[in-house]
């Protein structure tokens, strides 16, 4: 069953960031020291030209995150099953039918904060709220139908607020999204991973499935390599294997992934010989991932289908899982700047540590209330933190600190809250050390059409490199006049 929905290509044009001085904390000229604007994810800019990228609706994530290896070692350290099923356990939703649009990254991503609140919950939310209030836009030539997405933009969605709403509320394929519009959960936590890095480096991706449910990842689609085998089927007819890596080409076009779907479980004797019907042949091992497809249950295994391990194109870009989906009344307030979410990183690559780094925001109070919580990005596992608020800049008191895991976003309770009056300003800051990484603050920056709705002002989002150093607002230069650091305040009354 091959959809094709059109997705127009255009053109992407990225401003730069030019280094004014050395690695202090100013510049020649004495002047705060601007940050330098971190590489965008190669597979997401040659996707912008590739007419089979997001042929589904599922594009690569403009920033990439990364893995240590203590991350892996420590999913390698969990006692995993060899056959896992999360329909089983009561833990996913019934299958969605996204139809002849390229809506699968909304689909996916729902499917896994559906999943998270299972079994004790169980939620269907609105794919269509998703996919036309995302934010991002205008889409040349086509609407958000048919132009597809990337798992960021759901985040972004999802940590502002906008939803998840009830599916009734909003129902699929009504592009006027409807007056009220109330999130019935509050998403807090997301893993965000860079995939698998060899065919059987599955052990992560199957942790993260037992502890939070369907995980949302990218794979390259082709009918060649999908076969159905009506004598296996209700369990085990549908399967599929590709024997072509992202960048080569099939059918005269490079390969990249193009469908967003959910691994909901694994069976690691899954026989190689089941996959002998797709064009690739028979892979190299046995074991498979139970995929969650959005062509509604009728397609396949009751909608699911089985993928090898050893499928070259499946699972190795992005990879993202709701670790915290909170009750909406755990905080009563989000302050935030980037509504967008994280598409571009800033950092000090010449500094003495360019891991290092800090990013802040003023925000106005609304009301007489306490902040008690901030929530971030961390670009890669092992990111060391310090939380700081105070009413100023210059007030800054440190009021939490840890080590996140596994990248994606954070929630951190403040060790002391923050109180705050009605229309007086106050200041978040975060101040963290990203291994390996040169560009560790996530921010929220225009780049041309997809994102031309992000704005911001002066004395909105600052950043700097050492501790004692100026702060240099992101608003006085041109470049980065549009930019936001992506960091939220959550306050309680």
């Amino acid at each position: 069953m091959l959809r094709s929905p059109c997705r127009a290509a255009f053109v992407f044009v990225v401003a730069a960031f030019f280094i004014v001085g050395g690695p202090a904390g100013v510049s020649a000229a004495g002047e705060p020291l601007r940050p330098q604007q971190g590489p965008l994810s190669t597979a997401f800019v040659e996707s912008l030209h590739d007419p089979l990228a997001g042929a589904f609706g599922k594009l690569p994530n403009p920033v990439e995150v990364h893995l240590g290896a203590a991350a892996e070692a420590r999913a390698a350290r969990r006692a995993l099953p060899p056959a896992y099923d999360l329909r089983a356990l009561g833990r996913l939703t019934v299958v969605k039918d996204q139809g002849a649009y390229g809506t699968c990254w909304a689909f996916a991503n729902l499917a896994a904060v559906e999943s998270r609140l299972m079994p004790g919950q169980r939620a269907d939310f609105s794919e269509d709220n998703l996919v036309t209030r995302s934010g991002y836009g205008p889409f040349p030539n086509a609407g958000p139908y048919n132009w597809g997405g990337w798992d960021f933009m759901a985040v972004a969605y999802l940590t502002r607020w906008a939803g998840p709403v009830n599916e009734r509320d909003d129902p699929y394929r009504t592009p006027t999204p409807p007056r009220a519009n109330t999130a019935r959960k509050h998403v807090q936590g997301v893993i965000m991973l860079p995939g698998r890095s060899g065919f059987l480096d599955n052990d992560l991706l199957k942790q993260l499935v037992v502890e939070n449910g369907a995980l949302s990842v990218g794979m390259f689609w082709a009918g060649a390599f999908y076969s159905y085998d009506a004598a296996a089927a209700p369990t085990a007819g549908a399967t599929y294997y590709c024997d072509v890596a992202a960048g080569e080409t099939f059918e005269g076009y490079e390969v990249g992934e193009n469908h967003g779907v959910c691994i909901v479980g694994w069976d690691d004797t899954f026989p190689a010989d089941r996959f002998s019907a797709s064009s690739a042949g028979v892979p190299a091992g046995d074991g498979a991932f139970l995929v969650r497809n959005s062509w509604g249950s009728r397609w396949g295994d009751d909608g699911c289908f089985w993928v090898s391990y050893y499928d070259r194109s499946f699972a190795f870009d992005d990879c993202t899982s709701y670790s915290r989906v909170d009750p909406t009344n755990t905080y009563a307030r989000n302050y935030q700047h980037d509504t967008l979410g994280w598409t571009m990183s800033l950092g000090y690559a010449d500094a003495p540590d360019p891991s290092l780094a800090w990013g802040a925001n003023r925000f106005t109070a609304k009301a007489r209330e306490r902040i008690v919580a901030a929530g971030f990005y961390a670009p890669v596992a092992g990111t060391a933190y310090e939380v700081w608020a105070g009413a100023t800049l210059a007030s800054l008191r440190k009021r939490g600190s840890g080590t996140v895991a596994l990248p994606g976003f954070v929630t951190v309770d403040l060790t002391r809250p923050l109180a705050v009056r009605a229309r007086a300003r106050f200041v978040v800051a975060v101040r963290v050390v990203a291994p390996g990484e040169a560009y560790p603050i996530a921010v929220e920056l225009p780049l041309e059409t997809w994102e031309s709705r992000a704005v911001a002002g002066a004395g909105q989002s600052y950043m700097r490199y050492g501790d004692d150093d100026t702060w240099f607002d992101l608003a006085a230069d041109a470049e980065s006049a549009d930019a936001n650091v992506c960091l939220k305040a959550y306050a309680r009354q």
